[in-house]
């Protein structure tokens, strides 16, 4: 499990009830017609397209559990100092995504969150929008193997 140094003080990220308590509360996406999605999905997602909100989300989630929880801004101040000290946020990225694709509290919910992605190009409307969709799942899907370590780099 991934360890934030949070104020001198390192804490483990886990993928639980309080994380998805708070994750639903707190970190939930909205569609156009203002409908609300899962925030434990929005926060895999999020992590998935390698947005930065996505990591403060996960590790807020992610320490939910305790009682003695760092707040937001701590967080935020403890992660941008391992990205400096790393110069770097793929292994930030890398650990927060495989905890959640690999957490057994998750994984029947990222197994239909793939299932779901690959049946969006049915959708639509024309062949322009299905390529598009294509396009955007194969991305999802490079995503994976590059933050799980099974896409092989190219130079």
């Amino acid at each position: 499990m991934p360890i934030l140094n949070v104020n001198g003080k390192d804490y483990e990220a886990k993928v639980t009830f309080k994380f998805n308590s708070l994750a639903k509360d707190k970190y939930y996406g909205q569609d156009k017609e203002g409908n609300k999605s899962s925030g434990i999905n929005s926060i895999y997602e999020k992590l998935l397209n390698f947005d930065h909100d996505g990591l403060l989300g996960f590790w807020d989630c992610a320490v939910n559990h305790l009682k003695d929880r760092p707040i937001l801004a701590d967080i935020e101040a403890a992660l941008e100092k391992r990205i400096e000290a790393d110069d770097d946020t793929e292994d930030l990225f890398k650990e927060a995504f495989a905890v959640m694709d690999n957490s057994g509290f998750f994984k029947k919910q990222a197994k239909k969150y793939w299932k779901d992605l690959e049946k969006v190009p049915e959708f639509a409307k024309d062949e322009k929008e299905k390529t598009q969709m294509q396009t955007y799942v194969q991305r999802m899907k490079d995503s994976k193997a590059e933050l799980l370590g099974t896409k092989k780099k190219t130079a």
